[in-house]
């Protein structure tokens, strides 16, 4: 792709969430758990994950966007992990996703596939193996936190999504819970991304987001 190459695949009216009762629950668990900034982000990562999905290949809407309204829910006080026996908070919005699954009649390997893409969407690469959601959960997720991949949308595209779902100053809000991951376990991927990436000063620095 030429650098500086603007993309449109999509109109952000024209993007409709799924609403069906799985994901007005998903939607209801993560304004329960979720403070705003992180309950928005969630929203907004699922529109910049349509935006930015500029190929062909059919995808599972649904479980996508139960997966991004979920795949933080371990960042938050109520849910988050205690001590240091698992090493990832990626986990309990996973669990969480296979439970509401299975309530709402999903197969196995489908709420399973909404589960994986949680659990991978920090790493830094999603292979095609795992399938177009959870690459679309690291596509979106990653966006949000810290404006990856958003060069290609046009200003217009970016400003409608943070109007729709405004980000309550993530850029500071998300630190105390990523620090507090990074701390409590120091094997887990945020850790790293702390440590080796600079996550911290790359969410602070997006260029695209005020706040």
């Amino acid at each position: 792709m030429k650098a500086g190459l603007k993309l449109r695949h999509r109109e952000v009216d024209n993007i409709l969430p799924p609403d069906s009762a799985i994901a007005r629950a998903a939607v209801a668990i993560s304004a329960s758990a979720c403070p705003p900034f992180l309950h928005n982000h969630n929203l907004r990562a699922y529109f910049w994950a349509r935006l930015l999905d500029g190929d062909s290949r059919p995808f599972d809407d649904e479980a996508l966007f139960v997966a991004l309204m979920l795949h933080d829910l371990g960042l938050t006080d109520g849910h988050r992990l205690h001590g240091a026996r698992e090493q990832c908070f990626t986990i309990v919005g996973a669990r969480a996703a296979d439970a509401l699954g299975a309530a709402h009649g999903w197969s196995g390997p489908r709420a399973a596939l909404a589960a994986q893409a949680i659990t991978l969407h920090l790493n830094v690469a999603v292979a095609d193996r795992h399938g177009k959601e959870a690459q679309l959960v690291r596509a979106g997720s990653g966006a949000d936190v810290a404006g990856i991949g958003l060069d290609v949308l046009h200003g217009d595209q970016i400003e409608a999504v943070v109007a729709r779902y405004p980000r309550h100053g993530l850029k500071q809000a998300i630190q105390a819970p990523l620090h507090r991951e990074a701390t409590e376990r120091p094997c887990c991927r945020i850790a790293f991304m702390q440590a080796r990436l600079g996550f911290a000063a790359l969410i602070r620095s997006a260029p695209m987001f005020a706040d």
